[in-house]
């Protein structure tokens, strides 16, 4: 290989989690459903599915006009207590997976993702994702959540990647435009 294609080719990976990676759709709808119950609002599937790719900190305000923000808080609470009970709904995308997998050993890995900590690296220990990344941005980590590329940018900073030699693998147009705020390719990842 020659200096030239060395220097052109990709130095980072970085991929989305809900949606691209892990199927979590119906996991993260019922315990949202569930913790909008709890305070005495619907949810319906149609309602969630305008919520995709969007924090919680953007969406209940929305699909809840006039909610004060203790309940946004509350509803959020209500929703990572619950998660962990429909984890088993969740699917990975093995072809994806195989790649992420294949490319882990010799380049730079990061997840960012809008799922707060917890949620997260539930997913991440059931499904035996942990050890593929170098670095991991979750939602709760940044002020701006997706569709600002803070969180595609901190992960940068910290793998020490340019944006114009990563990659970024994402699968809603709010992680796109995140990504290709940060200056990132993208690959879009359809539904699986």
């Amino acid at each position: 290989m020659d200096t030239d294609s060395r220097s052109r080719s990709v130095q980072a990976l970085l991929f989305d989690l809900d949606g691209t990676l892990v199927d979590t759709r119906e996991a993260n709808h019922l315990a949202y459903r569930d913790a909008f119950a709890e305070f005495g609002h619907e949810l319906t599937p149609e309602q969630f599915a305008t919520t995709w790719g969007r924090d919680s900190r953007d969406f209940i305000p929305d699909l809840l006009p006039g909610v004060d923000q203790a309940e946004v808080d509350g509803i959020r609470a209500a929703k990572s207590r619950l998660y962990a009970a429909e984890l088993h709904r969740t699917t990975v995308n093995e072809a994806l997976v195989a790649f992420l997998r294949l490319m882990a050993p010799t380049h730079r890995t990061a997840l960012v993702s809008t799922a707060k900590s917890g949620n997260g690296r539930q997913i991440l220990e059931v499904h035996g994702l942990t050890p593929l990344f170098d670095v991991v941005v979750w939602g709760d980590e940044v002020a701006r959540s997706k569709p600002d590329p803070e969180g595609y940018l901190r992960a940068l900073d910290l793998l020490g990647a340019d944006a114009g030699r990563s990659l970024a693998f994402e699968d809603s147009a709010t992680g796109r435009a995140a990504a290709v705020a940060a200056g990132l390719a993208v690959l879009e990842v359809p539904l699986f």
